[in-house]
């Protein structure tokens, strides 16, 4: 039974160190640097996800709150190295964090909406002088259509539930497609019916996650497509102003 903090506390540990075991020795066969001796990987992991669900946002501001909690997490690395470990083992923590949100109600909702938002990582007349850098982590030109602009970073697409949860995301170039990417994430779910705007507009896509994941994808056809009924509109427009709710906008 959970009925505070410190049980949630303990209650994450447990689940995210016995995830974290099983997928371990595939991570630390690669792993660089010498081994950890304080602050296992499993209690940084729990210190992030949980961090996350209290709405500690920033790394000092995460380090800081732990502080009051000791007794649970006696060893706390100081922020550049927490910074360090937490890139390194990011592709486990969203691993965990998956498997975390699967046996959560708060994740049950079944009806969801997927957009993407720009993130520029610098302004055009710095870009023929510092592109390289950002290059090679993926960031390219993209334009965004519903801003009319032209950018160069990433798209950070977004699968939420209409209760505002976060179940998955993906950071992609600026120039990647929307439909593709949606379908990257879209399939490794289940049973979901979810909103998306014109840019996620395919047919076989739709056709294909209803066939292999139960995925029910509705979108507003573009201009050039037939135009949809006004049942159809007036329910988009329900579950567009649920979505920006559940944004925060």
């Amino acid at each position: 039974m959970i009925t505070d903090f410190r049980d949630f506390c303990t209650w994450a540990y447990v689940i995210i160190d016995d995830l974290y075991q099983q997928v371990a020795p595939f991570y630390l066969s690669s792993r660089p640097g010498p081994a950890v001796t304080s602050c296992s990987d499993s209690e940084l992991i729990t210190l992030a996800i949980v961090g996350e669900c209290r709405g500690w946002d920033q790394e000092t501001v995460l380090l800081s709150s732990w502080q009051d909690y000791q007794d649970l997490f006696p060893v706390l690395p100081e922020r550049t190295r927490f910074n360090r470990r937490r890139r390194n083992l990011m592709p486990i923590i969203n691993l965990i964090r998956q498997a975390l949100l699967a046996g959560l109600d708060v994740a049950a909702d079944r009806e969801c909406a997927i957009d993407s938002l720009p993130v520029p990582v610098m302004g055009f007349h710095l870009v023929p002088h510092s592109h390289n850098d950002w290059g090679a982590y993926g960031a390219t030109y993209g334009k965004v259509s519903s801003k009319k602009q032209t950018i160069y970073g990433y798209k950070l697409h977004l699968l939420v539930t209409l209760g505002g949860l976060i179940l998955d995301f993906e950071l992609a170039g600026a120039n990647a497609d929307d439909r593709y990417v949606g379908l990257e994430i879209l399939e490794r779910h289940q049973d979901l019916k979810v909103l998306g705007d014109k840019g996620y507009v395919s047919k076989p896509i739709a056709a294909h996650l209803q066939k292999h994941a139960q995925v029910e994808l509705k979108t507003l056809p573009k201009r050039n497509q037939e135009p949809v009924s006004p049942q159809a509109r007036q329910l988009h427009n329900i579950f567009a102003k649920l979505w920006k709710r559940s944004m925060g906008n």
